[in-house]
């Protein structure tokens, strides 16, 4: 009969390094993190998707596709409460992204500690180790402006630390246990089921990390397989999650007053919506902004090769072992994501790039604890290499490590201090941007009028409508969203003409605005940023009106 091994004995290299490192040090680095969110934070609506968001989530909507359909359903009564307690509406969204960015480090400092006490390193300088790779990332300013604004990246890599650390946790559970029981079974595929539910039902690039993730786990099973009945776990774990996406599908039956306006009231509009169908001609290319390529070269690009570099050091330290097999899944994973974004030409794919940075990061701590022979708080760091045995000591650490170190820390230091100025800088940056807004849209003293902007800001705009009940006589449109079917019908519809017909069909902007001036009796003005400038255009006559601001 086998005899499971008892899990005190196993190695402190995999079977417990999770015993080896506490919570408290990641709860308040996350602590930490959020504070610093906030305090960098604007009260203001920022720019791309964080209007649209701040809408959705102060209304219960539906956003753009996929929908992030828990995201909202989460962050709805988050957003509520902080209203109700005096905050505005764009703080409280925002705030939803600060706490999703907090959560983010405490989980990523945790499974650099595990990675770090896996290589060898003692407990307290798994901790020192984790904490690299929680300034590294958590303080990079393409983070924080996830973290600061209106948007689900946050929550993105909050997901994927967490997944990363339940399968490790599962994957070292089964190496050191000859013969799972029923009940270890169950457990563990009901547990991973759920996170990857909630990975998909909230961002669909979450199956590039699932995949190899459950390959890991797969493998670790060898000759080993699992009971039918405990796939029939994975999926009850697996659908709960899933079934937010009908949430999707019943506003697209039941509109609600904010919700994207392409989806139509139909099953081939909802699965559209859910496979992001619109937005398959980005498929093919690499297509960053100006600004956005200047952000990738400054603050992603030489972080993507810190993150290879230790992922790769990591790995080649790790030998046999669950932290091998997860090191290699993460890896595989990275280089998936990667894959996708350098061939889906989106002008702002920053975002897409966090998942990657924050898990390759997290490989630092246990990538400087394998390399072997380095005393940190009384303990040496690694120095078993591939499956050779790590000493711990007691003597203290010795001159090099000590200016090593202080180094390290230094540099930490100045990087920390100039993120956190580039993070001050665009919360006011983002404060102006807003009072500027709020001084266009103020200069419409029209009581009934369309408004077209081709912005996502456009959305804050209807913010103010929708929330605040500001000028609501005012028709406020993304003309660009009329080229679509189910939007230009509703136009239609609720006008009694067609916007792009005739000979501007499928044309500019400017062309859709003037089709709306030639058609409508009421006055048609055009929001711009450049210059800016608020327009009115002159009805039967080429020329337009400026309003002043």
């Amino acid at each position: 009969m086998k005899q499971r091994p008892d899990s005190r004995h196993a190695s402190r290299g995999d079977g417990q390094a999770h015993a080896t490192c506490r919570w408290l040090p990641s709860v308040l680095t996350g602590v930490a993190a959020l504070a610093a969110y906030l305090a960098i934070m604007p009260d203001a609506a920022g720019d791309k998707d964080a209007a649209e968001f701040m809408l959705v989530l102060a209304t219960g909507g539906v956003a753009h596709p996929t929908g992030y359909p828990l995201y909202t359903l989460f962050g709805h009564p988050f957003v509520l409460l902080l209203h109700a307690l005096g905050a505005g509406w764009a703080w409280a969204a925002n705030a939803w992204s600060a706490l999703g960015g907090a959560v983010a480090v405490m989980l990523l400092h945790r499974l650099a500690c595990r990675l770090a006490a896996g290589a060898g390193a003692a407990p307290r300088a798994a901790t020192w180790l984790a904490w690299v790779p929680a300034v590294l990332f958590g303080l990079d300013p393409v983070w924080t402006y996830e973290t600061t604004l209106a948007e689900t990246g946050s929550w993105h890599v909050a997901w994927a630390a967490g997944a990363v650390l339940l399968c490790l946790r599962l994957r070292e559970r089964m190496a050191t246990v000859a013969e799972p029981s029923g009940a270890d079974w169950r457990r563990g595929a009901l547990a991973w089921g759920a996170v990857c539910g909630a990975g998909l039902a909230h961002h669909l690039t979450a199956l590039l990390l699932i995949a190899p993730l459950t390959a890991a786990l797969l493998w670790t099973l060898g000759g080993r397989r699992p009971r039918p009945h405990v796939l029939a776990w994975g999926a009850v774990g697996l659908l709960p999650p899933l079934l937010s996406y009908a949430f999707i599908a019943w506003r697209a039956f039941h509109p609600g007053e904010v919700q994207w306006s392409v989806l139509a009231p139909s099953w081939r509009s909802v699965l559209d919506h859910l496979t992001a169908a619109q937005y398959g001609d980005h498929a093919g290319r690499f297509a960053p902004s100006g600004g956005q390529a200047r952000n990738l070269a400054r603050y992603v690009y030489p972080l993507v090769a810190v993150a290879a570099l230790a992922l790769t050091l990591a790995i080649r330290a790790a030998g046999r072992g669950p932290r091998r097999d997860v090191l290699l899944a993460v890896a595989a994973g990275c280089l998936l994501q990667l894959a996708v974004i350098f061939g889906y030409g989106v002008p702002d794919p920053s975002s897409y790039f966090l998942p990657v940075l924050a898990l390759g990061l997290a490989a630092v701590a246990p990538a400087v604890a394998g390399l072997g022979g380095v005393n940190i708080g009384g303990a040496t760091l690694g120095g078993g290499g591939r499956g050779g045995t790590r000493h711990h000591v007691t003597a203290r650490p010795g001159p090099a490590v000590l200016l090593t170190a202080a180094i390290a820390a230094a540099v930490l230091g100045l990087l920390a201090v100039s993120w956190l100025r580039v993070g001050v800088e665009r919360r006011d940056l983002y404060v102006r941007h807003e009072r500027m807004l709020r001084q266009m849209w103020e200069s419409v003293t029209i009581d009934q009028a369309f408004v077209l902007w081709n912005d996502d800001m456009v959305h804050r705009l209807r913010a103010w409508q929708v929330l605040d009940g500001q000028k609501p006589g005012l028709v406020v449109i993304n003309p660009a969203m009329l080229t679509h079917a189910w939007p230009r019908e509703q136009f239609r519809r609720a006008h009694g003409f067609d916007p792009v017909a005739g000979p501007t069909a499928g044309g500019s902007d400017s062309e859709r605005a003037a089709r709306i001036n030639e058609q409508s009796p009421l006055p048609v003005i055009e929001f711009e940023m450049k210059g800016p400038s608020v327009r009115m255009l002159r009805k039967a006559v080429a020329d337009s009106t400026v309003l002043e601001f």
